[in-house]
Parts: structure tokens; sequence; C-alpha cells
């Protein structure tokens, strides 16, 4: 921070004033994080002869507004890489526009009203390689013969210059709020970028978590199959007692098996005693 100091007749402090854009700064920031401000508008800050309070710290920046402030200097301007809009109009800057070079993605740039003079003070603009939208207006290097035509040759990304294209044509209002539209629809890329990366991680985990209870019903279906096949098996074993008991052997009548015993006998020459007859046992 930039400080100004007063000293009394003897040497001491008597009073510490702060630079008024630090003060400025701190007002607009009300101490939220650096790299989260996105638009930041400094326009009538008195006697702020150069950029102080600004710093890398702002990287998310996109729209910058320091007018009529009394800039003589861009000699700390800070490296903005986002940063789309600069407007700088009413000053008296009449150079150092090198100092921009660390804002590559600059697509919009007022300069009016300031103490450009001469085309070779504008040449560093050619770095900006983005830049469509310039404006010079009521300074003087305008009035050089041939400067809108020398303008668009050095400057062959530009569209307008001037509020005009090379054709003269007036640049219609709805061009600017295209800018603005394209500024939002980065912002919401950027937001869904951030959603698509919080998606996959919940994706992943919701498939991680799908995966284990997938292995689990497996396991259960399996457990249940083995069941399956040992209910299987003890009906099939039941089954077969079940025709063992409900189909018991037959055994003979006892006149039939007395029959075949007899016949057996005979075959083997045995006497049998015959019960109707009291007569003495005789062979067949």
């Amino acid at each position: 921070m930039s400080e100004q100091t007063l000293h009394d007749e003897n040497g001491g402090n008597i009073a510490t004033e702060q630079d008024p854009m630090v003060q400025r700064i701190s007002l607009e920031v009300k101490r939220r994080e650096s790299s989260l401000i996105k638009e930041l508008v400094l326009d009538n800050c008195a006697r702020c002869y150069s950029i102080q309070g600004l710093t890398d710290d702002f990287c998310n920046l996109r729209v910058l507004s320091i007018i009529n402030v009394g800039l003589q200097s861009l000699a700390k301007f800070p490296k903005l890489p986002k940063l789309r809009k600069l407007y700088l109009s009413d000053n008296r800057l009449s150079s150092g526009l090198e100092n921009l070079e660390g804002c590559p993605n600059l697509t919009l740039l007022i300069l009016a009203g300031n103490k450009f003079k001469s085309i070779d003070e504008l040449k560093p603009l050619t770095k900006l390689l983005k830049l469509s939208i310039l404006d010079l207006m009521n300074c003087e290097v305008t009035t050089i013969d041939g400067y809108k035509e020398t303008m668009f040759n050095m400057l062959p990304q530009l569209k307008y210059l001037d509020n005009a294209d090379k054709d003269g044509v007036e640049k219609d209002s709805d061009d600017e709020d295209d800018d603005d539209e394209e500024d939002n629809e980065n912002g919401d890329d950027d937001e869904e970028e951030d959603e698509y990366e919080e998606d996959d991680s919940k994706t992943g985990l919701k498939a991680l978590y799908n995966g284990t209870f997938q292995e689990e019903d497996d396991d259960d279906e399996e457990s249940y199959e083995g069941n399956s096949d040992e209910e299987e098996s003890d009906e099939d074993d039941d089954l077969s007692e079940g025709d063992v008991s409900a189909n018991p052997v037959e055994e003979a009548p006892k006149g039939e098996k007395r029959k075949r015993n007899t016949d057996d006998h005979q075959e083997n020459g045995v006497e049998i005693d015959n019960e109707d007859d009291n007569g003495p046992p005789h062979k067949v």
C-alpha cells in the first residue's frame, strides 16, 4: 500500500494519509477475496496519478474502469489474464501502453480523452491480439492525416475504431451487448465445468457404491442358487424314500410258498408226510 506521511516542524509524523486508489479499492472489495472479484469500478477517484493497490491477485477480473482519476502512468498495471474490458478515458495518459501486455484477452479498450499525440505511442497495442474495439476520441492523435487507415492496417484485429468500422459504419450498441453476453457465457462455462467435475466425482462414488452393491447381490444370488440345489437334492432323497415306502416288496401267499417248497423237496427226493392219510409215509 502507498501512504502519504505528513510531518510537523520537528520532523515528527502527525498524520498518515492512505493513497486514494487504495482506499477506493478497499471500499469496493469489502473484505472479499481479490481472486473472486470480476468487476471493479474506480471512477472519479481524485489524485490517483499512478496505479496503486491493484495487484495480480485480481486474477479473475473481467471488467475494470478507472475513469477521470488523473492517471498519468500505467507503470504498475498488474497482469490480469482474464480482463476483457478496460475503461481509462478522461485521464492524462500519453504513453505506457506496453504495460497492458499482461492482459492478453482484452477485447475492448477505451482511451478517449487522454494525451496521445502520435501513432508510435499506440504501437504496443499490436501485442493485444484479441483487441476488437478501441476508442481514442478526443485524443490529439486522431487529427493526424490518414489516422484511421493507419490504425486499421496496424491493428488488423480491430473491428471498431472510435465507434466506427473500417468503412465508416457506426458501431451498433448491440455489438457491445454481444460482448457482455459472451462474458456471461464464459462465466457460465467456468461454473458448468466446476459442476461437471463435481458431478463426475459424485458419479464415481455412485458407481463405486453400485459396484459394491452389485457384488453383494451376486453373492446373494449364488448363495440362493446353492440353497436351491440343496433343496432339490433333499427333495430327490425324499422322493426316493417315498418310492421305497410306497412300493414295498410283495411277499408270496403262504399257500404258494408251501407249494414251491414242496416242489423243491420232491425234486430232491425228500420224503413228505401225508397229512391227509393215516398211512405210513411214502416216497414219490
